[in-house]
């Protein structure tokens, strides 16, 4: 087992990151993460508290992990994690959604991802759509992973990715209004 005492480094470049527990800690990559790691988390949840205190666990969580084991390709265990993270949330705070009216802002998302940002009405849109395909939806069209990446993340078979996308963009369009051949 790691010396606890032992510093970490997040090295992301590409499409994969790799956590280290030899080398000193990457304050630029690990902020870098952070932001779309609350991001998607906000996407998930609709609430900018919950995603970034989301994103925060998260990254304790991979971290506290990678002083026990070695991860290999830290992404795709952070894209999980996060799904659980947002979906225990859910879980322990249902009563919220209905106390608290869901305003979506721009500033809580905004960065590379601006055309998702200025469209409010998709956001409360996605809100309303059941926690699963909600994940789907996310992970399809915001991360832009594949069916088979899906599965993986979120450990489901490619039928129930594709059943869940095809009928989260189906309630989308019914929630915004649009026709069938609007996508």
């Amino acid at each position: 087992m790691p010396d606890l005492d032992s510093a970490a480094t997040l090295v992301t470049g590409g499409d994969t990151a790799h956590i280290s527990v030899r080398q000193p800690i990457d304050d630029a990559a690990l902020a870098a993460q952070l932001r779309h790691l609350a991001r998607l988390a906000f996407l998930l949840c609709g609430n900018e508290t919950r995603a970034q205190d989301a994103a925060a666990e998260t990254i304790a969580r991979v971290w506290q992990r990678s002083l026990r084991v070695g991860i290999e390709d830290a992404r795709p265990y952070m894209r999980r994690t996060l799904v659980n993270v947002v979906t225990s949330s859910r879980r322990r705070f249902w009563t919220e959604r209905g106390l608290f009216p869901r305003i979506a802002t721009a500033s809580a998302i905004a960065g590379p991802d601006d055309a998702i940002a200025g469209r409010i009405d998709l956001l409360q849109a996605l809100q309303r759509l059941p926690t699963a395909q909600r994940a789907v939806i996310v992970l399809r069209y915001f991360e832009d992973l594949s069916e088979d990446e899906i599965a993986q993340t979120l450990r489901i078979s490619n039928g129930t990715v594709k059943s869940r996308a095809a009928r989260g963009v189906a309630a989308l369009r019914v929630l915004l209004g649009g026709e069938e051949d609007d996508v």
